[in-house]
Formats: C-alpha cells, sequence, structure tokens
C-alpha cells in the first residue's frame, strides 16, 4: 500500500512538472512576443520522438543533443513562415493556425512512429546517475544562469518582478 503511495505521488509530481514547463512555455511566448501559440506542447512531443529515433541508431547522447536542434529549426521555420504572416491578421488567426498545426503535427507522429508507445531506453546499462547528480547538476545550472533569465524577464511584462528578482540576487551576491 506504502508502494502504491509512493508512485502515485511520484507520478502526480512528474506530471504537475510537465505541465509547469509547458504553461511557463506558454506564457514566455505570449508575454515576450505577443504570440498565441498553442502547438508549443506538440513541439514537446516531436522532440521526444527525434530523441528516440536518433538514440536507436547513433545513441542516447547525440539523441540528447540533436533532437532539441531539430525541434529549435523546425520552430523557427515555422515562426519565421508561418507565424509572422499570420501575426499581423491577430490573435484569433495565431489560435487557428497553431491550433491546426498541432493537429497536424499529432496526426504526422501517428502516422510516422503509430499509437501504441515506444520503448525508449534512457541509459545503456552502466551508466547510471545518481539523483544527487543530477539535482547538483540542475541547481549549478540554474545558479550560472541565474542573472540572464533575470535579464529576460526584464524584458517582460512584469517591473516589479524584475526588480524583486535582482534586488534579491544582488543581496545573494553581497552576502
Amino acid at each position: 500500500m506504502l508502494e502504491l503511495i509512493i508512485f502515485s505521488t511520484l507520478n502526480g509530481l512528474l506530471y504537475g512538472m510537465l505541465l509547469f514547463l509547458l504553461a511557463s512555455g506558454l506564457t514566455l511566448i505570449f508575454s515576450m512576443m505577443g504570440v498565441l501559440n498553442f502547438a508549443h506542447a506538440s513541439f514537446y512531443m516531436v522532440g521526444a520522438y527525434f530523441g528516440y529515433q536518433i538514440s536507436r541508431y547513433v545513441g542516447y547522447w547525440p539523441g540528447l543533443v540533436l533532437a532539441p536542434l531539430l525541434v529549435g529549426l523546425i520552430g523557427a521555420l515555422v515562426e519565421r513562415y508561418g507565424l509572422r504572416t499570420v501575426h499581423k491578421h491577430g490573435h484569433v488567426a495565431e489560435l487557428l493556425f497553431t491550433f491546426g498545426l498541432a493537429f497536424m503535427i499529432e496526426e504526422l507522429v501517428q502516422m510516422i512512429w503509430g499509437k501504441i508507445p515506444v520503448d525508449y531506453r534512457v541509459l545503456k546499462d552502466g551508466a547510471r546517475w545518481r539523483i544527487y547528480d543530477i539535482v547538483i547538476e540542475g541547481v549549478s545550472l540554474v545558479n550560472n544562469y541565474r542573472s540572464q533569465f533575470a535579464g529576460i524577464l526584464q524584458k517582460s511584462s512584469y517591473p516589479e518582478l524584475v526588480r524583486r528578482l535582482k534586488s534579491t540576487i544582488q543581496q545573494q551576491e553581497k552576502g
């Protein structure tokens, strides 16, 4: 019974983090660019399938590096040739374009990889990471890039949040 509670809790936390990631991406894109991109989650899905396909042929680590680059390239092409032309017609046109794009991406993924979940092996035997290592890497990345994040937020429409974040960073650097 305890095992069920632990796994359900971890599953809920994982799902909540995924929803937060998608929601924060939508919020950042809309606040910075003024674009309603409902195909945002579909690009995450394409990245996962690209990572799966690449890792089958050349390995996990190249797939981990190449998949986001490929999805970023596709996203840049969609933004350049799709969203920029639709943007001048308002938010409703953007919403319809990205919603239709999300449906198209979903259908393409189902045509290529099917509707059945794929068996994705994260790491080969002997290449185990401890949770401690992952947490330390994440904390160091956040620590290294927090001032860049403050610069991004400064350009957004939340000046009070940016001011508080900058003052907190300056206090931490002094003391």
